[in-house]
């Protein structure tokens, strides 16, 4: 199964890293080719977390062969710290941008790359404004939270096949055999 994922946590004194002790995972989303989708709440300061969260998203790992994200390996040194198993394959859509770009400057964030390749963009307005106003990510009001993070999980989900059909890689069998 191909899985993207995207998290959002709390920073501190400029630090985002999970190792601060000041520091939390909020959300954590997620869509798989097989149509299983949530956004699940961790911790947040007007929303209780979503029940069995830690089962759900652990069930979701385990059963993926292929984990998809920008820049994933921050993603997955979240989830690891937080207790989340997973060891197949990966997929960084960052990664793959800079492979891309053959040695050229190019902007690599989520939202410059689904430009680039014509897929559905993030809301980045979203979340963005709400940091400028000096809310912490665990204060902005969960809808739009949760709105910016299911678009961030889906832009990266379409921006993973985009680049694979430039690359004329079967993402579906290249899953499929990490199963064998």
């Amino acid at each position: 199964m191909i899985t993207a994922v995207d998290i959002e946590n709390t920073f501190s004194n400029g630090d985002n890293m999970p190792y601060s002790g000041e520091n939390t995972l909020v959300s954590c989303g997620y869509l798989t080719n097989t149509g299983e989708q949530d956004y699940l709440c961790f911790y947040h300061a007007e929303q209780p977390p979503t029940k069995n969260n830690v089962v759900v998203l652990q069930s979701i790992l385990d059963k993926t062969t292929l984990l998809v994200g920008h820049n994933i390996k921050y993603d997955l040194l979240w989830l690891q710290a937080c207790g989340f198993i997973y060891e197949n394959e990966v997929w960084d859509t960052m990664g793959v941008e800079y492979l891309l770009a053959r040695g050229l400057h190019r902007d690599l964030t989520l939202g410059a790359s689904c430009k680039r390749r014509e897929v559905s963009e993030k809301k980045s307005y979203i979340f963005d404004g709400f940091i400028k106003s000096g809310k912490g990510v665990d204060e902005i009001p969960w809808d739009k939270l949760t709105e910016y993070g299911v678009q961030d999980v889906q832009s990266a989900y379409d921006l993973a096949f985009a680049q694979a059909k430039l690359l004329d890689i079967q993402m579906e069998d290249w899953a499929n055999a990490a199963n064998n």
